[in-house]
């Protein structure tokens, strides 16, 4: 089927993948704030290597806020410095999380049910050190 000179019948359905290690690159990297919380975050946008029809993956990971308690304080940026060194990034080395974008690193993916958006793939761990 042809519209506009372009052929449409291998047009797919971007999926989630099976449960399992993939390296996954960078597309892009913000700090947001919440509108929950007035928290900020960090929201970066994944896309699985060699998967041409997976998904994109969208990656929250909160900084500490005031209120946090050390190991609360702890727990957000031990998230944060294992997305880095995943990325090859020492965390005293980068100043702007722009620089991420085009990163490749390794992660532990699940697959989760959303009511919304059907079913999505969920990072369970960095894997730092491949």
């Amino acid at each position: 089927m042809s519209f506009l000179g372009h052929d449409f019948d291998n047009v797919f359905e971007p999926k989630s993948v099976k449960e399992g290690e993939y390296q996954l690159r960078v597309l892009n990297a913000q700090v947001k704030q919440s509108q929950k919380t007035g928290g900020d975050y960090i929201s970066a946008k994944l896309e699985i290597f060699g998967e041409p029809e997976a998904k994109d993956i969208n990656h929250v990971m909160m900084l500490p806020t005031p209120n946090d308690d050390i190991k609360q304080k702890n727990k957000r940026l031990s998230a944060i410095q294992n997305f880095l060194k995943s990325c090859g990034y020492d965390p005293s080395s980068i100043s702007n999380v722009q620089e991420l974008v085009g990163a490749t690193c390794w992660a532990i993916l699940v697959e989760e049910a959303d009511p919304e958006y059907g079913m999505q793939n969920r990072v369970r761990k960095f894997v730092a050190g491949r």
